[in-house]
């Protein structure tokens, strides 16, 4: 996968997407050279090299990236090739090439966005589990009504619904939450991974995919956007995703009922604001 595609799933509007840069950084020698050499023309398009790398989880190639690196920024490739290969900043692996310190701090991110997760989920189940365990009478003296028993038992399967739906959201694996990571092209702060789990609560995981795939090709990628899309169709009463794509497809054909077959029409369609939907 090439930055091209790799650079949709980036989303620069959260906070937490910034590296370390050390306030000293001037001052290596290697940073001199290409100041030496290629003035501040070249530690600018060191730092930018950077940042590509941290968007693109640390690897870049030299043919398709670099072409699209060179064109975003309006400087010639073989300045560009002339920084990776002449400065030992980076190291080339077969047809990409990476930054030693990049890997070392994005591991470090990761492990610690893993750990944040696994704190968030434990206690989210903590309290789950804490709120199940209210006392319900399970034996009945001879003054219990028939009402009241009735409530007791609702009750009791009320709790365990709840215990289902824990159990479910224990034994789920990561993908939903590094499916979504992936494509926002970020690391989930708390409370997003507790927005999730009320998702998972609620939907079926293939339907929480099915969600952030739209909100990625609308380039939407905010959590209020996929909540939206999420209550669209529950305002329509939809439960499966066989029936979600169905009435997106049905969609598309009145669309193109109308008449009109254009490029604008297309685009309008899908751009398609979920949110100003009405329920």
């Amino acid at each position: 996968m090439g930055m091209v595609q790799k650079r949709e799933a980036v989303s620069m509007k959260k906070v937490n997407n910034y590296f370390p840069h050390d306030f000293n950084a001037r001052n290596d020698l290697k940073l001199k050279k290409v100041n030496m050499q290629l003035g501040l023309q070249g530690i600018g398009l060191y730092w930018c090299i950077i940042e590509y790398l941290y968007e693109n989880g640390g690897y870049l190639t030299l043919d398709e990236d670099l072409d699209l690196l060179a064109y975003e920024l309006r400087i010639e490739k073989e300045l560009i090739l002339n920084l990776i290969e002449n400065f030992d900043l980076f190291k080339k692996q077969k047809n990409r090439f990476y930054s030693p310190s990049v890997l070392t701090r994005l591991e470090t991110i990761n492990e610690k966005s893993n750990i944040n997760r696994q704190n968030v989920l434990k206690r989210w189940q903590k309290e789950r589990e804490k709120s199940d365990t209210d006392d319900i009478p399970l034996n009945y003296d001879s003054n219990t009504t028939v009402s009241q028993t009735n409530y007791y038992i609702k009750e009791k399967k009320i709790k365990e619904n709840k215990r289902n739906i824990n159990n479910d959201l224990t034994t789920t694996d990561n993908t939903i939450y590094s499916f979504i990571e992936e494509n926002f092209g970020r690391l989930l702060s708390g409370i997003e991974v507790e927005k999730i789990n009320n998702w998972i609560s609620e939907y079926n995981t293939d339907i929480l995919k099915y969600a952030i795939t739209i909100a990625v090709m609308n380039q939407k990628k905010t959590f209020a956007y996929v909540e939206g899309i999420l209550k669209n169709w529950k305002g329509k009463g939809l439960k499966t995703l066989e029936e979600i794509k169905e009435d997106s497809i049905s969609g598309v054909y009145s669309k193109k009922s109308s008449g009109s077959n254009s490029k604008d029409e297309e685009t309008e369609l899908f751009d398609y604001n979920w949110l100003e939907d009405s329920e």
